[in-house]
C-alpha cells in the first residue's frame, strides 16, 4: 500500500477513534472496518491492532453493561421512573368546650413510585403508593400489635392515559392528579380525581392561557332496579376552570382563575345530606355531626390568584389567595336543619356561613429552573373556612385536621439539604369558626369535637 495513503488512512481513523466515538455500536463497526482493511491488504496486522487495541475489550464490556439496562418497547419515546421517600415525626394535639384535651405524637413514612411514558403524542402516568385513604399517603410507625412490624399495603396512586390531541389540547383519563390550579384550603394535595379531563395552554402575546375541564365520578357505578327499592346514583364532580398567567413587568408577575365545580347529586333527605352537629358535644369520640360525608348542594365558584415579585440574589417574594362561595349554600343549610330532628331550631339559629377564604405571603431563593442545594422557601398563611362553603371530604387532612367551620394559620418551611433531599417544617393552630356548630369533618385524626387545634411536622423527602 501507497505509504502516503496508508499515513491517511492512520490518521483518519485515530482521529475518529479517539473523538469520542466510544458508544457500543461504534466501538463494534470500527473492529469491523478494521478487519476489513486487513483482509484487503490496506493494512497490516500490527497496524490494525494498533488500531483496535483496547476496542475489543470495551465491545464486550459494553454488551455485559446492556444486559443490566432497563428496556422498554421499541415504540415508547421516553420512560421516566420517579419517586419520593419522606420521614416525618408529627405532634397533633386539639381540645373541645370542656377542656377535654387529645395529644397524638407519631413518626410517619410514605413511599410514592410511579413511572411516565411518551410515545409520539400519547403518554402515560402510573404511580404507586401507601395509605388506605386518598387525602393521605403515610403510613404510621408502629401501627401494628407489638413486635408485628406490619407490612404496609401499595395502592394504586395514579393511572393515567393521555393524548395530546394539538400543541393547546390535552385530553386525559383514568385515575390522575388533580389539574385544577387550587389550593390545599379546598383540595388536599394527596387527592386524585377519577374520570376525563381536557387541559387547554396557548399564548396569545404576553398572556399564557389555560383551561382545565373536570368530568370526574366521586361515586361511580350507578345501579337501577325496576321496582326501585335498592338504586345507586352516582356523584360527580363537575369543574370548569379558565385562567392566565402572565408578566405585569420584568420582575412581577401574575396568576390568577376562576372555577366553577358542581357535585352532581341533589339528595336533600335522610342519610344523603350533610348536617353538621352542635358545638355543645364533648368527650372522647364526641358526634361531630349527623351526616359528615354527604356533599349534596354543593356548586361553587373559586377563585385562586397569586402576585409573583423577583427580587435580588435569585429572591422571590409571593402574595397568594383563594376564595370560594357556595352558590347553593342556601339550599344546603335549608336540607341540614330540616334533617337535624330535635337540633333543627339550634341549627337554624347557629346561622349559614357558605364562604371560604385565605390570605398569605411566601419568600425563597432558588438559585436556578431545578431545584438545587441550597435553595429555600417559607411560607405563612390565614384561612378562614365557613361550614357549608366546601367539600369536607376534600380539605387539606393536615390543616385544619380534615375539618371545616375552622379558621387559623399555618406556617410551612422548606430547605434542600441536597439537590434531591428536602428538610421541611409546618406548624399550624386553628380555632373552630362558629363555635355554636361543630367544626366537623370525615377521617379526621384527632377524635374531638374540636374547639381548638394545633399541628408540628417535621419531615424529610429523598426525590428520584
Amino acid at each position: 500500500m501507497n505509504s502516503k495513503l496508508r499515513h491517511i488512512v492512520l490518521a483518519t481513523m485515530a482521529g475518529s477513534l479517539f473523538s469520542g466515538m466510544s458508544s457500543y455500536a461504534v466501538a463494534d463497526s470500527t473492529v469491523d472496518l478494521v478487519q476489513a482493511l486487513i483482509s484487503k491488504g490496506v493494512l497490516t496486522e500490527e497496524e490494525g491492532a494498533l488500531l483496535t487495541k483496547g476496542r475489543t475489550n470495551e465491545v464486550e464490556a459494553d454488551k455485559k453493561a446492556s444486559k443490566n439496562k432497563v428496556k422498554v418497547a421499541s415504540f415508547i419515546d421516553n420512560a421516566t421512573v420517579y419517586g419520593d421517600m419522606r420521614a416525618r415525626y408529627e405532634r397533633r394535639s386539639g381540645e373541645d368546650t370542656a377542656d377535654v384535651d387529645e395529644t397524638r405524637t407519631r413518626g410517619r413514612y410514605k413511599l410514592v413510585l410511579g413511572v411516565k411514558t411518551e410515545a409520539n403524542d400519547w403518554y402515560s402516568d402510573i404511580a404507586l403508593s401507601m395509605g388506605v385513604r386518598g387525602r393521605s399517603d403515610n403510613a404510621t410507625f408502629g401501627s401494628g400489635n407489638n413486635g408485628e412490624n406490619t407490612k404496609e399495603t401499595v395502592y394504586v396512586k395514579r393511572a393515567m392515559l393521555g393524548w395530546s390531541a394539538t400543541d393547546w389540547l390535552k385530553l386525559e383519563a383514568g385515575r390522575m392528579a388533580n389539574p385544577l390550579y387550587t389550593t390545599a384550603m379546598v383540595w388536599d394535595a394527596d387527592l386524585t380525581l377519577e374520570g376525563l379531563v381536557e387541559k387547554v395552554d396557548f399564548k396569545t402575546g404576553n398572556i399564557n392561557w389555560f383551561g382545565n375541564f373536570v368530568q370526574s365520578q366521586y361515586r361511580g357505578d350507578r345501579q337501577d332496579f325496576s321496582d326501585n327499592t335498592a338504586d345507586r346514583a352516582t356523584n360527580n364532580i363537575l369543574a370548569f376552570q379558565g385562567g392566565a398567567k402572565f408578566d405585569i413587568t420584568d420582575t412581577v408577575s401574575a396568576k390568577a382563575a376562576l372555577t366553577f365545580t358542581k357535585y352532581t347529586n341533589r339528595h336533600t333527605s335522610g342519610a344523603s345530606t350533610f348536617t353538621p352537629g352542635l358545638g355543645t358535644a364533648s368527650g372522647g369520640g364526641a358526634v361531630v355531626g349527623a351526616n359528615a360525608f354527604a356533599t349534596n348542594d354543593l356548586r361553587t365558584i373559586e377563585i385562586p390568584a397569586e402576585l409573583g415579585f423577583k427580587l435580588a440574589n435569585n429572591m422571590k417574594l409571593n402574595v397568594f389567595g383563594d376564595y370560594v362561595t357556595n352558590l347553593d349554600g342556601d339550599d344546603r343549610f335549608d336540607a341540614a336543619v330540616a334533617n337535624a330532628g330535635a337540633n333543627a331550631a339550634a341549627l337554624r339559629a347557629a346561622g349559614n356561613d357558605d364562604k371560604a377564604w385565605m390570605l398569605g405571603v411566601g419568600l425563597g431563593m432558588q438559585q436556578g429552573k431545578a431545584p438545587q442545594k441550597g435553595d429555600w422557601s417559607a411560607r405563612i398563611w390565614y384561612q378562614d373556612v365557613g361550614v357549608y362553603a366546601l367539600d369536607q371530604n376534600a380539605v387539606d387532612s393536615d390543616f385544619m385536621d380534615s375539618r371545616v367551620n375552622m379558621k387559623g394559620i399555618v406556617f410551612k418551611a422548606e430547605y434542600l439539604f441536597r439537590d434531591n433531599v428536602f428538610i421541611n417544617f409546618a406548624a399550624g393552630h386553628a380555632k373552630r369558626k362558629n363555635s355554636d356548630l361543630a367544626a366537623i369533618g370525615s377521617n379526621y385524626d384527632v377524635n374531638l369535637n374540636l374547639d381548638k387545634y394545633d399541628l408540628y411536622q417535621m419531615d424529610v423527602t429523598y426525590k428520584f
